[in-house]
């Protein structure tokens, strides 16, 4: 008996991240001119006997410090599902992989379900059997349609091809909502 061999060639590939629309330099610039206006003001008023404010400008840099960084964790979010021929893979996390998925591709359902409640956003399921895992979190729900019916088209294709260059398809897909 044979068996059938892996394939490692990656056919298709999405990539699903957030749209991060500040990076680090921006973030770094605007701490600093927030933090130059607020403690100036802070000096000011410090002139005219109201030195109790220090404490509360320094809570609220912290603060805006504290916003900034976990918006910038968040940008590192990315979401890649590569398709061979055999198989799906799924992988997500922040600046690496962290969870990881895979599914036989013929067997794996492509699945846009309705919101929990009527304004609630539609979730992209990626199941078999039951099983699987939820894409796209970071997408509006036309997005999201628009990435299922791709998915759902590469999925039940009989037969993945590259590009006319030889060279895996790739689609970045970056939100433009958060």
């Amino acid at each position: 008996m044979s068996s059938p061999q892996e394939s490692t060639e990656i056919m298709r590939q999405l990539v699903i991240a957030p749209n991060g629309s500040l990076s680090v330099a921006q973030a770094q610039k605007f701490f600093g001119g927030m933090c130059v206006v607020s403690f100036g003001i802070a000096g000011i008023l410090t002139l005219f006997g109201l030195g109790l404010i220090w404490p509360f400008a320094g809570l609220e840099m912290a603060a805006l410090g504290a916003g900034l960084l976990a918006s910038l964790r968040d940008n590192g979010y990315r979401e890649v599902v590569s398709v061979y021929d055999n198989r799906i893979e799924v992988e997500a996390g922040r600046n690496e992989p962290e969870r990881r998925w895979e599914f036989p591709r013929l067997l794996t359902q492509v699945r846009l379900s309705p919101g929990a409640y009527r304004n609630s956003p539609s979730r992209l399921l990626l199941t078999r059997h039951g099983h699987g895992c939820e894409l796209g979190r970071c997408l509006t729900d036309e997005e999201r349609a628009k990435v299922a019916e791709r998915l759902k088209a590469w999925v039940t294709a009989p037969e993945l091809a590259s590009d006319r260059a030889g060279r895996p398809a790739t689609c970045f897909l970056e939100s433009d909502y958060d």
